[in-house]
This record gives structure tokens, sequence and C-alpha cells, in this order.
């Protein structure tokens, strides 16, 4: 009897792969240099081009630990924000 596998786990591999090179090629970007010919509007769309490249680095980073956890069946351990009162009560306690 062969098991299910799901398209979505049957896929996460592949998504995984290519969001690695995605911020592979943004730290291309970001590392490359900037010639000292440009105008100032060009100058500008770069480092905003850079700053977006690193911004989406940062996300894909972040989903590429998620989706690993959850493609390896790791539990991602849950946070529990208090409220400054319950953490004054408890600490009296």
């Amino acid at each position: 009897m062969s098991e299910y596998k799901s398209y979505y786990k049957e896929k996460l591999p592949d998504l995984i792969q290519k969001l690695k090179s995605m911020v592979d090629k943004n730290m291309e970007l970001i590392d490359e240099d900037i010639t000292t010919d440009l105008s100032e509007d060009k100058n500008h769309a770069v480092l905003k081009g850079r700053k977006m490249a690193a911004e989406d680095s940062v996300w894909a980073l972040k989903k590429i630990d998620m989706l690993e956890r959850e493609l390896n069946g790791i539990e991602e351990e849950k946070t529990v924000k208090k409220s400054w009162a319950k953490t004054a009560a408890d600490s009296k306690k």
C-alpha cells in the first residue's frame, strides 16, 4: 500500500531551495559596488533596491526556518506574552 503524501509536503523542499537561492542572489546584489558616476536619483534607486533586497532576505530566511521546521516535524516554541500586571503578580509569589 502506498503512503499518501500531500502535494504541499512534496513541494516544500523545492520551495525551500528556491528561497535559499533568492537569498543568495539578494546577497550578491547587496554586495555589488556602486559606480561613482551615477546621478543622485539613480544612486537613491540603487540604495532603495538594496534595502528592499535586504528586507526580502530577512523575510525569506524566517520563512525558510519555519518551513524546514514544518518539513521535519519540529514544533515551534510558542511564546506567551504576559501583561505587566500578570508579571508583577507572578513575581510576588
